[in-house]
C-alpha cells in the first residue's frame, strides 16, 4: 500500500513538473503575472510530492520492509540509524530523489531573488532538468518502453522470474543484502547530498545563461549568476573534499585521488564552472567576454550530466569500480544529455550573430586576456579528463575490450598544466587590479619571484628534491602562493572584501605543493632487516630457487605479539593484539598497532587499523577480506597504516579452505560436564607460559595474563605457605566472548612436605579447564595447563603496510583556502547585487 502511494505521489509529481514548465515557458512568452503565480503553486506542489515520496521511502528503510527492492538491495536489519538514513542516497533511484530536492529548494530561492526579465525562462530550464530528473525515477511503462525505476518497486516486480517468486509472488526476504560496507563511513554520509546540491547548483549558470539568449539580455545576467555559480563551485569542491577525505581514510590504496569516472564528475564541472567565473568577472569588469561566459556556463551544466550518463548508464561499468549498475535508463540518460546539450549549443548557435563583439583586441598584459588565458587552461584540463573519462568508449570504435587509461596518462597531461595556471594566477592578479605595461609588471613581481626561488631552494635542499620537473611544479607552487599572498595583503588594507581571489589563489598554491609533497615523496616504514634485504634486491644479490634474480621489495612490515620492532630509526612499534567486533560489520578485527619515538622524543600514538570480511563477495569456501586503514594526522606528516595479513586471518581462510568447521565455535556445555579427571585420554592437554602483560593465541582462543591477585587466606588450610592467584582472561575469538578467571597455585605444608594445590577451573559454558599449575620466580612467568582444547600454541602476528606522507594536511589546508576565497566572492557579489536591486 505505502509503495502504491509513493509511485502515485512520483507520478503526479512528474506531470505537474511539465504543467509547471508549460506555464514558465508561457509566461517567459507572454509576461502574464498570473501564469507566473499558478507555475510557482505548481512548481511548489511538485516538490512537496516528492518530499512526501522521499519520506515515504525512509519510512520503509527505517522499518525494514524487504520486500520492496530498494529496501533488500541496500539495507540490512542490522545496519545502525545513521547508515539507515543514508541508505535513502546510497542507491541509483534514492541519489535521484536526493537531486530532485535539492534542485526544488534551489527553485524556491530563485522565485525569490530573481528578478524579470530572467526568472521565467530561468525557472522554465530549471523545471525542464526537473522533468528529466523525475523521468528517472517514475517506473511507467509506456508499451514497450520503460521510463524510469521507481524506488518502490517490489521484489516480484523487479524479479518476476526468479523461482522464489514464482512459488510466493508475496515473498518477503527476512534480511536484505545491507550497505556495501565500504560506504559504512560518516563521511559518505553527508559527501553524497553536498555532491547533489552542487549539481542542482550548477544548474543555475546554465538556466540563466539559457535566459540571456532567450531574452537578448547578453550582459546583465552575470549579475545574478555569479553568487549562484560561486555557490556551485563551493558545494562541488566541499564535495570532492569529502569524497577525497572518505578515500583516504578508508579505502587501502594510500591516497586520496585516483581519477575514478565518479570523481571526475564532480572535478571536471568544477574546473568548467571555475574557468565560468573568471569570464564572469571580466564581463562584469569590461563587458567582454559575453560569448566565453555563456560557453561554460553551458559547458559546466553538460559536463554534469554527461559524467552522470558515464556512471550511471552503466557503460563504465568495466571500467570504474565506483559506477552505478544499469537500471535500464541508458536511453533516458542519452536523451536528458542530447537535449540539454543541444537546447544549450543550438541556441547559442542562433543568438550567435547577435551576441556582442569585441571591437579590439586585448593587449598581451592585460586583465582582460590574462584572465580569459586562465579560463581556457582551466578548460583544457578538463578536457584532458573528459577524454581520459571517456577512453573507454573512445576506444570500442578500435578494438573490442578498451581498457581505461592509467592514472600517469592524468598525470602527465594535468600536471604542465597546473604548473602554467599557477604562474598565470600571479600575473593575473597583478594586471586585474593595475593597468601594467611589461615594466611595471616586472618590478612589482621582483620580490614575489626572489621569495618563491628562495623557498623553492629551501624545499630542494630540506626535502633533497633533485628531479628538475618537480623543482619547477615547486616553483610554480610557491609563486602562486606568494604573489597572491602579496596582493591580498594589497587587498586587505584596500578593502577587505576584494580579497576572494586572491585568496583562492593562495590556496590553489597551497594544494598544488601538497600534492607534490604528499604523493610523490612518501616514505615505507620498514625495520632495518627488511630494509637491507630491499638493498640487497635493488642491487641484483637476491635469487630465488632458480637462481632467478628478485625483483618485488618487501613494503610490509612483519609483528608479532608484544615484540616491538625499530622502523626507520624513527618508531619503535608494537603490536599489541586485536579485538572482535560486530557492531558495522560482521567478523571485523581491530588491530593495536602502539608507536614511540625511538629518541623519546615526540608523543607516543597507536594506531586501530581494521580488517573485515566482504560478506556479499564472499563464499563458503572463499572470504573476502577487505581493510579499513588508520592515519595519525600531524601537520608535517601523516602515518597511513592498514593490515596486509595476519595470523587470525589466515587461520580464518585455511578453516574455509579446507571446509572444516571452527574448533572455537564449541557449543555449551550441558549440566552433566566432566571434570579433567574423568575425561578420556583422549582429551588433549596444552602446557602454555606466559608473562605480566602477554597473549597467546591457541585453538581459537586468546589468553591474557594481566598480573597477579592475592588468594584469600580465610578459604584456604592454615598450613598454606604460599597462595596467588592469576588475572587471566579467555577469549573467544570467533565471538569476541571473553571469560575472565583467577586460577589458583597454592603450595602448603603437609606431613613435613610442601605440596602444590592447583584445582582446575572451568571456563564458563565450555568443555575446557585451565590450571595454574607453576611459577617461575626469575621471570615472573606463569605455566597454565589448558585440558580440552585442540590445537598448538600459535604466534600471533600481523603484516601492516605503513607509510610516512609528509604535507598530506597540506592538501587538506589548501582546498579549505580554496573554500574561503569563494565563500568571500559570493558573500562580496551578492551584497552588491541586493544594494543594486
Amino acid at each position: 500500500m505505502i509503495g502504491t502511494i509513493g509511485n502515485i505521489l512520483i507520478y503526479v509529481a512528474f506531470a505537474t513538473s511539465i504543467f509547471a514548465g508549460i506555464g514558465y515557458f508561457l509566461y517567459s512568452s507572454r509576461d502574464d503575472e498570473r501564469l507566473y503565480r499558478i507555475s510557482n503553486w505548481l512548481f511548489g506542489i511538485k516538490g512537496a510530492l516528492i518530499i512526501a515520496a522521499s519520506g515515504l521511502l525512509l519510512y520503509l528503510i527505517l522499518n525494514h520492509q524487504f520486500q520492496y527492492y530498494y529496501v533488500y538491495n541496500y539495507t540490512s536489519s542490522d545496519l545502525q540509524l545513521k547508515y539507515l538514513i543514508s541508505a535513502l542516497w546510497g542507491g541509483q533511484e534514492g541519489s535521484f530523489m536526493v537531486w530532485i530536492l535539492c534542485s526544488f529548494f534551489i527553485g524556491l530561492g530563485l522565485m525569490k531573488w530573481t528578478e524579470k526579465p530572467y526568472r521565467g525562462p530561468v525557472l522554465f530550464f530549471l523545471t525542464l532538468t526537473q522533468i528529466f530528473l523525475i523521468s528517472m525515477i517514475a517506473g511507467v511503462s509506456i508499451g514497450d518502453l520503460q521510463l524510469g525505476a521507481s524506488p518502490f518497486r517490489t521484489l516480484a516486480q523487479e524479479m518476476p522470474n526468479a523461482p522464489f517468486i514464482q512459488a510466493n509472488p508475496d515473498f518477503v526476504p527476512s534480511e536484505g543484502k545491507g550497505l556495501n560496507d565500504l560506504l559504512k563511513s560518516p563521511w559518505m554520509m553527508i559527501h553524497p547530498p553536498v555532491l547533489f546540491l552542487g549539481f542542482a547548483m550548477m544548474t543555475i549558470p546554465y538556466c540563466f545563461a539559457m535566459a540571456a539568449l532567450w531574452k537578448e539580455k547578453y550582459n546583465e545576467w552575470v549579475h545574478p549568476a555569479m553568487p549562484w555559480t560561486l555557490g556551485a563551485n563551493v558545494a562541488l569542491l566541499t564535495a570532492i573534499f569529502l569524497g577525497g577525505y572518505w578515500a583516504y581514510v578508508t579505502l587501502s590504496f594510500g591516497g586520496y585521488w585516483a581519477w575514478d569516472p565518479v570523481e571526475n564528475a564532480s572535478f571536471v564541472p568544477w574546473l568548467l564552472g571555475t574557468a565560468g567565473i573568471h569570464t564572469m568577472v571580466i564581463q562584469k569588469k569590461s563587458s567582454t567576454s559575453q560569448k566565453a561566459s555563456i560557453v561554460f556556463a553551458i559547458l559546466a551544466y553538460v559536463a554534469i550530466v554527461y559524467e552522470t550518463f558515464l556512471t550511471r548508464s552503466g557503460i563504465l561499468a568495466d571500467s570504474s569500480v565506483h559506477s552505478f549498475v544499469d537500471l535500464g535508463l541508458y536511453n533516458q540518460l542519452l536523451a536528458f544529455m542530447f537535449v540539454v546539450t543541444a537546447v544549450g549549443i543550438g541556441m547559442l548557435i542562433y543568438r550567435y550573430k547577435d551576441l556582442p563583439r569585441q571591437n579590439k583586441e586585448s593587449k598581451l598584459l592585460s586583465r582582460e586576456f590574462m584572465t580569459f588565458a586562465g579560463a581556457m587552461v582551466l578548460f583544457l584540463i578538463g578536457f584532458v579528463i573528459i577524454i581520459g573519462t571517456s577512453s573507454p568508449i573512445i576506444g570500442r570504435l578500435f578494438e573490442a575490450n578498451p581498457t581505461p587509461p592509467e592514472i600517469s596518462f592524468y598525470n602527465e597531461w594535468t600536471m604542465p598544466l597546473a604548473i602554467l595556471a599557477a604562474f598565470m594566477t600571479v600575473i593575473g592578479q597583478f594586471l586585474f587590479w593595475k593597468r601594467q605595461d611589461a615594466e611595471s609588471l616586472a618590478r612589482d613581481l621582483t620580490w614575489p619571484v626572489i621569495i618563491s626561488c628562495v623557498l623553492t631552494l629551501a624545499t630542494m635542499m630540506l626535502g633533497n628534491v633533485r628531479n628538475f620537473y618537480y623543482l619547477l611544479y615547486i616553483l610554480a607552487g610557491w609563486f602562486a602562493l606568494v604573489g597572491n599572498g602579496f596582493m591580498m595583503v594589497r587587498m586587505m588594507f584596500k578593502n577587505p572584501k576584494l580579497i576572494g581571489g586572491a585568496l583562492t589563489h593562495v590556496g590553489f598554491g597551497v594544494l598544488l605543493l601538497g600534492i607534490l609533497a604528499s604523493s610523490a615523496y612518501n616514505g615505507t616504514l620498514l625495520d632495518l632487516s627488511t630494509r637491507n634485504y630491499n638493498e640487497a634486491i635493488a642491487a641484483g644479490k637476491v635469487t630465488d630457487d632458480e637462481g632467478i634474480p628478485v625483483r618485488q621489495k618487501v613494503n610490509f612490515l612483519e609483528l608479532k605479539l608484544n615484540e616491538p620492532k625499530v622502523v626507520n630509526g624513527k618508531y619503535k612499534v608494537t603490536y599489541e593484539g586485536y579485538t572482535l567486533a560486530n557492531q558495522e560489520r560482521p567478523g571485523q578485527q581491530q588491530y593495536k598497532i602502539k608507536f614511540e619515538p625511538v629518541d623519546g622524543n615526540g608523543r607516543q600514538f597507536t594506531l586501530y587499523p581494521e580488517v573485515y570480511p566482504m560478506l556479499s563477495s564472499s563464499s563458503a569456501n572463499r572470504i573476502e577480506w577487505s581493510v579499513d586503514p588508520d592515519v595519525y594526522t600531524t601537520f608535517m606528516s601523516d602515518i597511513y597504516m592498514y593490515v596486509a595479513g595476519s595470523s587470525y586471518v589466515e587461520q580464518k581462510n585455511e578453516q574455509v579452505k579446507n571446509n572444516s568447521p571452527d574448533n572455537s565455535n564449541m557449543q555449551p556445555a550441558s549440566a552433566s560436564q566432566t571434570t579433567p579427571d574423568q575425561q578420556s585420554d583422549s582429551t588433549q592437554v596444552q602446557t602454555i607460559s606466559l608473562g605480566r602483560g602477554e597473549s597467546l593465541n591457541m585453538g581459537g582462543y586468546q589468553f591474557d595474563f594481566s598480573d597477579y591477585t592475592p588468594a584469600d587466606p580465610e578459604s584456604l588450610p592454615d598450613s598454606t605457605l604460599i597462595a596467588v592467584r592469576a588475572d587471566l582472561d579467555v577469549i573467544h575469538r570467533a565471538t569476541g566472548v571473553r571469560d575472565t578467571l583467577n586460577p589458583l597455585f597454592a603450595i602448603y605444608k603437609k606431613d613435613g612436605k610442601s605440596w602444590t594445590y592447583a584445582p582446575p577451573m572451568q571456563v564458563p559454558g565450555r568443555d575446557m579447564f585451565v590450571q595454574f599449575t607453576s611459577v617461575d620466580p626469575s621471570t615472573g612467568k606463569i605455566e597454565l595447563k589448558v585440558h580440552g582444547i585442540e590445537g598448538e600454541p600459535q604466534d600471533e602476528w600481523v603484516l601492516i603496510v605503513a607509510e610516512e606522507k609528509p604535507f598530506v594536511s597540506v592538501v587538506w589546508l589548501g582546498t579549505f583556502i580554496l573554500m574561503a576565497g569563494f565563500s568571500v566572492s559570493i558573500f562580496r557579489h551578492w551584497d552588491r547585487d541586493r544594494k543594486k536591486n
